[in-house]
């Protein structure tokens, strides 16, 4: 008779309904692990049930994520605290990320693994105290978990040896995200005289790249195909990006959309042309992996993204979609206007995308490589 793997307390601020990738990506891996007891605080209050899966809300935000701040380190404790008080011998952590849920964990004193998702490693070389601290993490941990194989390259100059890193990217839904998704009236709301649809989702920040889309559409000319873009999302840079659209005398080509519902998103994707974030490095902050563009190539359509971060490990230049600098509106411009131009040539990315979607990146195969590495962390034979 098999033995029934330990549980699994996940411990991660961002998690759904919070914005982001990561949270998507920690929910659409642990709501579908198989045979295994799962558990998640998050930044939050109360309880719920959510995909099947405990939810329990613990105030764990904080600007700072060190100890030496006022009540930093007591709001650790806290926390620690909490993860004792939910788990027993038997259960392992799992944190969304080294800091500061991979400090948290390693003050309860249970055994943990840590994610890494890239910009939290920038964020913490800024700092003396955050950089030592997470270097004391990565090295009381059982084992890293990266999302990208960028990320695990960066680990590398962390002091974290090769054989203790996992890779497991995100995935995507293929059956939601499809390109006869219902797509409901976007276009009709949104190009009613048949325009072209650039799309960009996700959280508006400047490393994303969304300006960039401004400054070329601003280029544009009467001979360029009419082109409406749509940018669904919010963030702290949403009313820059207003005022920039206002000045460039393209108000009238943009649609702030806000925050799309889960349901309302895959016939989004399914009404647009071209999926557009031509993400860059920003200071210390990158594009971990980006799973917008999985959901736009399942959906069908051609992706054109910065050559920094995780992204380009989500393209195939050339045959999925299209990379950029993400600093130069005016090669961003030409790349629109040749997918623009070509229904032949959008069709054949859109296609090839598909397939590697369906192929590539499936959640089941980052289900089992998750499902394995905490079984070998269990039983300690993680490396």
């Amino acid at each position: 008779m098999p033995v029934e793997p330990p549980g699994i307390l996940l411990l991660a601020e961002l998690y759904p309904p919070t914005i982001g990738g990561s949270g998507v990506l920690l929910e659409s891996l642990y709501s579908r692990l198989p045979n295994h007891r799962v558990h998640v605080i998050t930044d939050g209050t109360g309880s719920r049930v959510q995909r099947g899966v405990p939810v329990t809300g613990v105030r764990m935000s904080a600007r700072d994520w060190g100890v030496l701040g006022r009540g930093c380190l007591a709001r650790h404790v806290r926390i620690a605290r909490e993860v004792r008080r939910l788990t027993s011998g038997d259960v392992i952590v799992h944190c969304g990320r080294g800091l500061p849920e991979g400090l948290s964990a390693a003050l309860s004193g249970r055994r943990f693994l840590c994610w890494t998702h890239g910009e939290e490693l920038g964020y913490a070389s800024t700092s003396r105290e955050l950089s030592w601290l997470l270097r004391r993490v990565y090295g009381r941990a059982a084992a890293i978990v990266a999302n990208s194989r960028n990320s695990a390259r960066l680990l590398g100059g962390w002091g974290v040896e090769a054989d203790r890193i996992t890779v497991i990217q995100p995935g995507v839904d293929a059956t939601r995200f499809r390109p006869d998704a219902d797509r409901g009236a976007w276009r009709e709301r949104h190009a009613p005289h048949g325009e072209l649809v650039l799309l960009s989702v996700g959280r508006l920040q400047r490393r994303k790249g969304h300006d960039l889309v401004l400054a070329a559409l601003a280029t544009w000319q009467p001979e360029d195909p009419p082109v409406r873009y749509l940018i669904a999302g919010d963030g702290d840079h949403r009313e820059v990006l207003e005022t920039e659209a206002r000045s460039l005398g393209i108000r009238d080509r943009v649609v702030f959309l806000g925050p799309v519902s889960d349901d309302e998103l895959p016939g989004l994707y399914a009404a647009s042309d071209i999926f557009v974030l031509p993400n860059r490095r920003d200071g210390v902050d990158f594009e971990g992996f980006g799973i917008v563009f999985l959901e736009a190539a399942a959906a069908g359509l051609p992706c054109i993204a910065g050559e920094s971060g995780g992204a380009p490990e989500a393209i195939q230049d050339g045959e999925t979609g299209l990379l950029v600098s993400g600093t130069d509106h005016c090669e961003l411009a030409d790349v629109i206007r040749r997918l623009a131009r070509s229904t032949d040539e959008r069709q054949r990315m859109g296609e090839r995308g598909r397939r590697r979607a369906l192929h590539e990146f499936r959640w089941e195969d980052g289900v089992r490589r998750l499902s394995d590495l905490h079984r070998r962390v269990s039983s300690g034979r993680q490396r």
